[in-house]
């Protein structure tokens, strides 16, 4: 990842702060939860979140609605176009360096009449340790006959 000043950004505590606490954390964060875990203090959550718009504007960061509709932000590795997986029961995401959609975007764009210009996927389901946990059932999964 580029640096804060390479991104014409200047090199603040605060900034430090939100980018090793989303790095730090292995689930989407609210404004608040990012500005509680930081170290200091010293801005208030206008700045947070000034300072998470840009992130996302960079690809360091990803925001996420949660099931709640409150809007989460999580750490992003890769520069370039990909999503997120989300577990169901403990919330950790992941991030997956795919897509793998072109071919039903270019479907869809012929359908509609639309020329897509993004789009964002987030897939949800259960993490390697929650899974080994206790079987959960298959949504929409039809009984034996």
């Amino acid at each position: 990842m580029p640096s804060l000043r390479a991104a014409g950004m200047r090199q603040t505590p605060q900034r430090e702060g939100i980018l090793r606490v989303l790095k730090n954390s292995d689930r989407p964060l609210t404004v608040e939860e990012i500005w509680e875990r930081m170290p200091e203090r010293r801005s208030g959550l206008p700045t947070v979140y000034r300072n998470l718009e840009r992130f996302v504007r960079e690809g360091w960061a990803e925001s996420i609605m949660g099931p709640d509709q409150v809007m989460r932000f999580v750490r992003c590795d890769s520069r370039h176009h990909h999503h997120h997986l989300q577990c169901d029961r403990c919330g950790r995401t992941a991030e997956v360096d795919a897509c793998g959609l072109d071919e039903s975007l270019a479907g869809l764009e012929k359908l509609s009449g639309f020329r897509i210009t993004r789009h964002q996927l987030m897939l949800f389901g259960l993490c390697p340790a929650c899974r080994s946990e206790a079987p959960v059932p298959k949504a929409g999964r039809e009984k034996d006959r």
